[in-house]
C-alpha cells in the first residue's frame, strides 16, 4: 500500500502492521504458565538461608564421630567435660570414699595387731603365773618333806625327801646317808613340819626360787615337843618335765 504525500509529491510506502494481541497459535502458547524469575526470587531467601546455616555450622574434620560432650551437674553448678574442667564433680566424693576405706583398713589392722599382741602377752603372763605356782608348790613340798622326820622311819623319810631333789643335791649325801639315819634313831628325833606361808622370789631360766616359812613341832627322846620356826630358800628346777629341788638354804 502506498500513500502519496501531497506536500512532497512523493510516494510513501508503509509496512503492514500486526495487532498487539496474540494469534491463535500464540494464544495457546501463552496459556502455558512458565515459572518466572519472580518465583525463583521468592524461593531464593529460604534456600539461601539454609545454605548459610549449613556453612555457619562448625565442621570438625579431625573428629567426625565425636560423641556429644557429657554434662555433669553438682548442685546448682554445671560443668561440661572437655571445656577446661580439671576434675569431674564426683571425683571428690570418690576420693573421700577411698581415703575413708584406707583409714578404716589401717584401724582394723592396728586393732587386729593389738588384739594379737594382747593375746600373746596374756598367754605369756598366764604361762608365767603357772610356772610360778609350780615352783612355789614344789618348794612347799620340799620344805614339808625336809622337816617331817621320825626316828623309826628315818631311812624312808630321808629317801622321800631325796627323791624330790636333783642328782647334784643328792650327791651331798653320798657316804653320809647311813650315819644321818643312825643319829636320828639314837636321838629319838620326832619332827613334824607345817608350811605357814610360801611365796615366789625369782626365776632363772628353768629354775625358780621361793621363800617358805615352816613351823615344826620337834622333840628329842622323852623331852616335851618344842616349836621351831624356819625360813627356807628353796630353788626348784624343771628337769625333763619334773620339778626337783636343786638347793635348800636356811635363812636367818
Amino acid at each position: 500500500m502506498t500513500d502519496e504525500d501531497p506536500q512532497a509529491g512523493q510516494r510513501v510506502r508503509r509496512r503492514a502492521s500486526r495487532s498487539a494481541g496474540p494469534t491463535g497459535a500464540d494464544a495457546d502458547a501463552a496459556a502455558v504458565v512458565v515459572p518466572t524469575e519472580k518465583k525463583s526470587a521468592e524461593q531464593k531467601p529460604a534456600e539461601q538461608k539454609a545454605a548459610e546455616q549449613k556453612v555457619s555450622a562448625p565442621v570438625d574434620l579431625g573428629k567426625p564421630d565425636t560423641p556429644p560432650e557429657k554434662v555433669v551437674s553438682s548442685g546448682s553448678e554445671t560443668a561440661t567435660a572437655g571445656e577446661g574442667s580439671t576434675a569431674p564433680a564426683r571425683s571428690k566424693p570418690k576420693v573421700v570414699l577411698v581415703v575413708g576405706i584406707a583409714v578404716a583398713s589401717v584401724i582394723a589392722i592396728a586393732l587386729a595387731a593389738l588384739t594379737v599382741f594382747l593375746l600373746v602377752d596374756r598367754n605369756k603372763a598366764s604361762n608365767a603365773d603357772e610356772d610360778r605356782a609350780r615352783y612355789v608348790a614344789g618348794a612347799r613340798t620340799t620344805a614339808l618333806n625336809l622337816t617331817t622326820l621320825h626316828a623309826d622311819t628315818a631311812a624312808a623319810d630321808l629317801d622321800k625327801f631325796l627323791a624330790g631333789t636333783t642328782d647334784e643335791f643328792k650327791s651331798q649325801f653320798d657316804g653320809r646317808k647311813d650315819s644321818f639315819v643312825n643319829v636320828l634313831g639314837q636321838a629319838g628325833v620326832q619332827t613334824d613340819g607345817e608350811v605357814l606361808e610360801a611365796g615366789f622370789e625369782k626365776s632363772d631360766g628353768d629354775c625358780g626360787t621361793s621363800l617358805v616359812a615352816v613351823r615344826a613341832m620337834q622333840k628329842n627322846g622323852d623331852e616335851a615337843p618344842a616349836e621351831r620356826n624356819y625360813r627356807l630358800r628353796i630353788t626348784m628346777c624343771d628337769v625333763d618335765g619334773q620339778l626337783l629341788a636343786s638347793n635348800v638354804e636356811f635363812v636367818p
